[in-house]
């Protein structure tokens, strides 16, 4: 326990609770009197002798939960008496797994233990040997963002990935009746690029917990790269400033284009009555001004789970580009379609997001729901002018797609563009339906950090600005 507790004062450091030695073997003794047993008794003794301030109380109650949640905490004896690291390229695997193993050995020849457990699809297994591993290669020293995908290799390395990749080959050119695209070494193949992107997510959240924040430059550049479901509490204000700097950045971009796009015709009486103060001579043409509808941007996003969070930036930007996307209406859903532009009318744009979330962010999500309310309460703004922006991940709980309503929608409009926060190679897993949608899509893109929504704005800017 006393090395989880070190790693987690480290964690407080890098929060900005200021932790003495001194308090930490205050905590240390604490904890040796009052047990491990109970969560909450923890809790309550860290927070006695760690948390000093009403402010610094409530970041350790963050911190407390995203460590313990991720890190359950070691004993002594399975971290090492003298504090050294389990062997690299060892693992924890679940005490059935070897009699499970040898009918697959049997049956499929000798696997390496990472395929064994990939195969399994025991979740919970994985994570535990991805943590194991990280501990491994000395993860939490990692200094720099940038060192993100040296760790992932070594992590990648000690969990025996090269033995894996000889288990694909092997099974790849193994004679069978498989259906092309389906054999079990393009199986493990996929299972191997959900692994890596497991393995970066657990090295980026560890960089959040134990990388240093001191420095506001490097800060913004993690956060402008950090998935925007890892952002903790602390760190949205900052990001929202953020997303209101980079919009204003792109407003004036835009803007001062529009400005000198196109002057319209010649007003000949305006021109002609200017004149008449210079004897007749046309120092001053007035030209008309050809007022065009902007097209509407209509914005859909799924507020359930953990997709709300990527919903939250996107409306937010959206609605801080005034200035030049002065016409959006904005739809959220989970298990129906509601619309939420009065909201964004009445509110400041981070205050409506959270009432839409709060309000409507909760239940089964349906998008066959989500298609046909839109059909219906778009309206005549769904048109050839229209540009429908979908935020979600495409996992629809095994119910009716809609994909009939979603191509209704991509007919009317003039572009459908899908903003994704699972990578490609989550597609058609489980209950996803996005290799269906994408049938449908003008465009996919992904959507995971602050950085994404910078590129997408830009390039939704830059196509208007250009028709």
């Amino acid at each position: 326990m006393e090395h989880s507790l070190t790693r987690f004062v480290r964690v407080l450091r890098n929060a900005e609770v200021r932790v003495s030695p001194a308090e930490t073997l205050d905590a240390a003794r604490a904890l040796e009197i009052a047990g491990y047993e109970d969560r909450e008794h923890i809790r309550a003794v860290l927070s006695a002798t760690l948390a000093k301030t009403v402010d610094e109380k409530a970041i350790f109650d963050e911190c407390f939960d995203r460590y313990f949640s991720w890190h359950a905490p070691q004993n002594e004896q399975s971290e090492g008496s003298d504090g050294d690291e389990p062997a690299a390229g060892s693992f924890p695997i679940p005490a059935d797994m070897h009699a499970r193993a040898e009918d697959s050995q049997a049956n499929e020849g000798e696997l390496s233990a990472l395929t064994q457990l990939l195969m399994q699809g025991d979740q919970t297994a994985i994570q535990m040997a991805i943590e194991a591993a990280g501990r491994a290669v000395g993860l939490d020293k990692m200094r720099i963002f940038t060192q993100g995908g040296l760790f992932s290799r070594r992590i990648l390395d000690a969990m025996g990935w090269a033995a894996m990749q000889a288990d694909v080959l092997a099974l790849e050119q193994r004679p069978d009746d498989a259906t092309p695209g389906h054999s079990e070494g393009v199986q493990l193949k996929q299972l191997g690029k959900q692994l890596r992107e497991q393995v970066s997510q657990h090295v980026e959240r560890s960089y959040l917990m134990y990388g240093s924040g001191e420095i506001r430059e490097l800060r913004e550049s993690v956060l402008r790269s950090a998935r925007l479901t890892n952002i903790e509490r602390r760190d949205l204000d900052r990001l929202r400033k953020m997303v209101r700097r980079i919009a204003r950045k792109l407003a004036a971009r835009y803007s001062r284009k529009r400005r000198v796009y196109k002057r319209g015709l010649l007003d000949v009486p305006r021109t002609l009555r200017a004149a008449s103060a210079h004897d007749g001579i046309m120092f001053e043409p007035n030209w008309k001004q050809q007022r065009k509808d902007r097209p509407v941007l209509i914005a859909v996003c799924d507020v359930s789970g953990s997709v709300s969070a990527y919903s939250r930036f996107l409306l937010m930007f959206l609605y801080s580009l005034g200035d030049v996307l002065p016409r959006v209406r904005s739809f959220v859903f989970s298990s129906e379609l509601t619309d939420v532009t009065p909201l964004f009318r009445d509110n400041p744009p981070e205050v409506a997001v959270e009432i839409a979330r709060q309000r409507y962010g909760y239940g089964s999500t349906d998008y066959g729901a989500a298609f046909r309310g839109l059909l219906e309460a778009a309206g005549r703004d769904l048109d050839s002018g229209a540009t429908v922006v979908m935020l979600g991940d495409g996992r629809n709980n095994y119910g009716d797609p809609a994909l009939a309503e979603l191509r209704e929608i991509s007919r009317r409009a003039k572009r459908l563009i899908w903003l994704s926060p699972e990578a490609e190679s989550a597609w058609g897993t489980g209950d996803s339906e996005m290799l269906r949608y994408r049938s449908a899509c003008s465009e996919v893109r992904l959507c995971q950090t602050l950085t994404h929504l910078e590129r997408f704005a830009d390039d939704l800017l830059r196509n208007r600005s250009q028709n």
